[in-house]
């Protein structure tokens, strides 16, 4: 009966152990940091008209994230994160200094422009040459 019951508790210590693994991205601290805000179809539209919005139109990279940003010239973007192409997309506005990434995940990214670089939370863009 001890036995059968030693048994059955470590069973189940492992049923519950592996219920809590990760799939190898959940609470990375290296992932990036977004904060739920506005829907993409309240993403302002980007003007081709505004000389900053034009200039940040190509690929932007954050080598030590192995995170790559593609501002495209009909104001979306495409995220590429740690070999995953296509991870994240959605639209993105230019307003003064601050880029804002609005996600078709509803989750929004703000950086700010600095010289010829990018600066979010998870790391300073430069220009992909």
């Amino acid at each position: 009966m001890y036995r059968r019951m030693t048994l059955a508790t470590a069973l189940l210590t492992l049923a519950v152990l592996a219920g809590c693994g990760s799939d190898g991205d959940a609470g990375d601290a290296t992932a990036p940091t977004t904060t739920p805000t506005a829907s993409l179809s309240e993403a302002p539209p980007v003007d081709a008209d505004d000389p900053d919005a034009v200039a940040l139109w190509g690929d932007w990279e954050i080598p030590a994230e192995d995170y790559v940003l593609h501002l495209i010239e009909d104001g979306t973007f495409v995220q590429d994160y740690m070999g995953v192409e296509d991870f994240r997309t959605g639209k993105f506005s230019v307003e003064g200094d601050t880029i804002t990434l609005v996600g078709d995940d509803g989750d929004n990214d703000e950086g700010k422009i600095v010289d010829d670089t990018l600066e979010f939370t998870l790391g300073t863009a430069t220009r992909l040459k």
